[in-house]
């Protein structure tokens, strides 16, 4: 991450927290494209390999770990929450927006 932060400054002139969120994707598909290597790391593999696999995880968590707060993340994709409830809706649903997937649940629903 320090050297997206040293970097995203330098090639756009903004503060990563100001940069708009359609440039900054920009950018990260750069990086995951290998685009942006450092002369230290591998950037490309890094993003690919630790950043965005333990990215996913953290949106696809069950917010009673700490992350996914609100389960904005949910609700931003349409995810219903706890796989285990929603198994014979993946091929019914296959491609469409599930109904319940406006009101996720969490473990904390169930408790």
């Amino acid at each position: 991450m320090a050297v997206l932060n040293r970097e995203i400054p330098r090639r756009t002139g903004k503060a990563v927290d100001q940069v708009a969120p359609a440039e900054l994707d920009a950018l990260l598909q750069d990086v995951a494209a290998g685009r942006w290597d450092d002369e230290r790391f591998a950037l490309g593999a890094w993003f690919d390999d630790l950043f965005y696999p333990l990215f996913v995880q953290a949106c696809f968590a069950d917010p009673v770990y700490g992350g996914n707060r609100d389960k904005a993340f949910w609700r931003a994709v349409g995810y219903p929450g706890l796989p285990a409830l929603h198994a014979t809706n993946v091929v019914a649903y296959r491609g469409r927006q599930l109904p319940g997937a406006v009101a996720p649940q969490s473990i904390e629903d169930f408790s």
